[in-house]
């Protein structure tokens, strides 16, 4: 009888330490929010890149779970945002760079330019262009003048690594998890320790009551920052630098 008894005191002790012991794991953001991209492929770069694969490049790119594509070759405007409920928006086009007299160019490679327009939706900001210079893997005789069916040996790997090198910045980042006064927030290129953040919008996209923190490390999976003054940051809430 003394048995159960011990079990149940044991179980319980360890329940009330594993809190203190343990950092709590991040948690997931509910309900993400839309990141609205159209990515569009140039008449003259279109028997190279085939839409669906600089679709499915992009993606990768954005780095986000569930992207929005549109089917429009314009940067989205706060009517397709609204209606997309996106927090910010990404025109991704790809064209055929043209061979230029003096310029160092393979002949067995094909070349492309790729540019990338960032939008936040919920500030109406457009960040400066990016654009991206791309090669092609060689092309091989038998396959010389018919990229559309090896776009993805001709392609896929040089873009992806070239892409990798420069990664796209994003206007906003997104809070996921808060604990103890300390905030773990996505990863940002543009973070810095004692940079001071903004909250600017729920999980959902809309606005909430405002909030700043400040960025104490950018080592480990995730920035950490902490709370400036009043506030109330959640998970899944979006955060920018503030200016």
């Amino acid at each position: 009888m003394r048995m159960p008894r011990l079990l149940a005191v044991t179980t319980f002790v360890a329940a009330s330490l594993t809190p203190a012991l343990a950092r709590p794991a991040a948690a997931p953001a509910a309900n993400p929010a839309t990141v609205l991209v159209t990515a569009t492929v140039g008449e003259s770069a279109k028997a190279e890149m085939p839409q669906a694969l600089w679709r499915k490049i992009v993606a990768n790119y954005v780095d986000v779970r569930s992207p929005v594509f549109d089917g429009e070759t314009t940067l989205a405007d706060d009517a397709r945002c609204r209606a997309a409920h996106a927090v910010y928006a990404v025109l991704a086009t790809f064209d055929r760079a043209p061979r230029l007299p003096g310029v160092a160019q393979e002949t067995d490679r094909a070349y492309g330019i790729a540019r990338f327009t960032v939008r936040n939706c919920l500030s109406g900001e457009t960040l400066p262009v990016k654009t991206v210079n791309l090669e092609s893997d060689p092309v091989s005789e038998a396959s010389r003048g018919d990229f559309e069916p090896n776009a993805e040996r001709t392609w896929e790997r040089s873009v992806t690594a070239a892409l990798a090198r420069q990664p796209l910045v994003k206007p906003l980042s997104r809070i996921v998890n808060v604990y103890n006064g300390t905030v773990l927030i996505e990863r940002g290129p543009a973070f810095a320790v004692s940079q001071v953040l903004r909250g600017v919008a729920d999980n959902a996209g809309a606005s909430r009551p405002p909030f700043e923190l400040i960025v104490t490390s950018t080592t480990g999976k995730y920035i950490e920052a902490v709370i400036i003054g009043r506030g109330d940051p959640r998970p899944g809430d979006y955060v920018e630098a503030a200016p």
